[in-house]
């Protein structure tokens, strides 16, 4: 697609931006300003304003990183990969897939210190939480409109991205697992059949209502899903992506759920580039505090744990 050539040729010659604080002074390569926000956050724990230094060649990122410059985080072009492998540093899967392997007893599935399952349970007595499928064109309608868009909008606020969902509804594998509170629905997930595994594609809360989320949705959204896969006969949930960093909010939840990484073999994914000096203390404690998965030269996933 056209877009897509320009969108990674861009990527060649990109705006680079710093950031610092009194523990960091970082450089942010590329356009995205969600993913600049992310990764500034993530790796400065606030926003301070930036200073725009000019645009450079992808090849001349690794030359950023002197005494000064603690951590380089750069978009990465299908057209640089190869070469960005070669650079010191990692590449970061932007979103990392997850899966629930349900084919075992769900006793075994939520067992054990880290799954948040026993929290959900006790919310899904406390709040009298049930489930129902649906896969009718005015159920998926409500879906979009009362459950998903409010519930991104209020999440991201200016960086939401409101999909166009109505493509995905229209395929016969999709359906849809309603959550009800007292039997009114106010939560919801678009899920797929695909191969051995059910896969959650979107969800959200009714009108984005976070006192719904208090009250354990969520959680409950991927219990029921488990629970209806497993009368389905699927080997594996797919709980969608999330960030690399397993120190990451998300990641953590459904590290949780005992969800674990799975590597995509899509031909073509979005990847960023982690370039660190090694000599900075304040580079060494946040790869010391912050664990992460990357990708190999072989496309399989490595994890970095000090």
């Amino acid at each position: 697609m056209p877009n897509l050539f320009l969108k990674h040729l861009a990527r060649l010659y990109m705006p680079v931006f710093q950031y610092e604080t009194d523990a960091m002074k970082i450089l942010y390569a590329g356009y995205s300003p969600i993913k600049r926000n992310y990764f500034v956050r993530f790796l400065l724990d606030c926003n301070p304003d930036h200073t725009y230094i000019g645009r450079r060649w992808f090849w001349k990122l690794p030359e950023l990183i002197n005494s000064d410059i603690d951590i380089v985080v750069s978009e990465v072009s299908r057209m640089s990969l190869s070469r960005f492998q070669n650079y010191k540093g990692y590449i970061l899967p932007e979103w990392v897939p997850m899966r629930i392997n349900i084919s075992r007893p769900l006793d075994e599935i939520c067992r054990g210190s880290v799954s948040h399952f026993s929290d959900i349970k006790k919310r899904i007595r406390k709040y009298n939480l049930t489930y129902e499928v649906l896969s009718d064109k005015k159920s998926f309608d409500y879906f979009i409109e009362r459950i998903y868009h409010p519930f991104i909008s209020k999440r991201h606020g200016e960086e939401a991205l409101l999909e166009d969902l109505q493509p995905i509804t229209e395929s016969s594998s999709s359906f849809l697992i309603a959550v009800k509170e007292n039997g009114i629905i106010v939560a919801g997930a678009l899920l797929k059949r695909s191969g051995d595994s059910l896969s959650g594609l979107r969800l959200g809360i009714l009108d984005g209502n976070e006192e719904y989320r208090r009250h354990g949705v969520i959680g409950a959204i991927y219990y029921f899903s488990i629970l209806e896969g497993q009368k389905m006969g699927y080997r594996f949930l797919d709980v969608g992506g999330t960030r690399p960093f397993i120190s990451d909010q998300l990641t953590c939840y459904k590290l949780g759920l005992s969800a674990e990484f799975s590597l995509d073999h899509t031909p073509w994914k979005e990847y960023m580039w982690l370039g660190v000096n090694t000599h900075s203390v304040g580079a060494g404690e946040f790869m010391k505090n912050n664990p992460f998965v990357y990708l190999n030269n072989d496309n399989t996933l490595g994890k970095y744990m000090s």
